[in-house]
């Protein structure tokens, strides 16, 4: 198998069987999304313990793109504090801006993602579960 053979299964399989989907009751953090280009939307929950992601529930109303990146996220943000799962957004928002195709080891999960950012009108449906989590973080910073 080749390599672009092996990421298309990677996110089919994410977009098929999305990992920590729905929605948790009563979550610390909540924020929805929306991509006005292609009609994507998004809700995020977040359940915390102080700073740490305890669990991550994603809804997503959109392209199988746009469901596989909010679930590889959601399994890479678990157990981290909000801090790093910001922090992990930001390397894969500059990943995508990148000319490189080097992928730093942080977010090495992404790189099926990261090898579709030749196709700029999908970026924002990879980037749609990201902006959702620094909205996220962004209410918490209010509190």
């Amino acid at each position: 198998m080749t390599t672009p053979t092996i990421y298309r299964d990677i996110l089919l399989e994410h977009a098929r069987h999305p990992k920590n989907s729905g929605r948790l009751e009563n979550p610390a953090l909540r924020a929805s999304v929306h991509n006005p280009l292609c009609g994507d939307e998004l809700q995020l929950t977040l359940d915390l313990s102080g700073e740490i992601i305890n669990d991550c529930k994603t809804q997503v109303r959109g392209c199988s793109i746009c469901q596989a990146s909010a679930s590889i996220m959601s399994e890479i943000i678990i157990n981290k504090t909000l801090k790093e799962a910001a922090r992990t957004g930001r390397i894969f928002d500059q990943s995508l801006s990148r000319d490189t195709e080097d992928v730093p080891e942080q977010i090495e999960q992404l790189r099926p993602l990261i090898a579709l950012k030749t196709h700029r009108s999908r970026i924002k449906c990879m980037k749609l579960a990201w902006d959702a989590l620094e909205e996220c973080v962004s209410q918490n910073n209010k509190t």
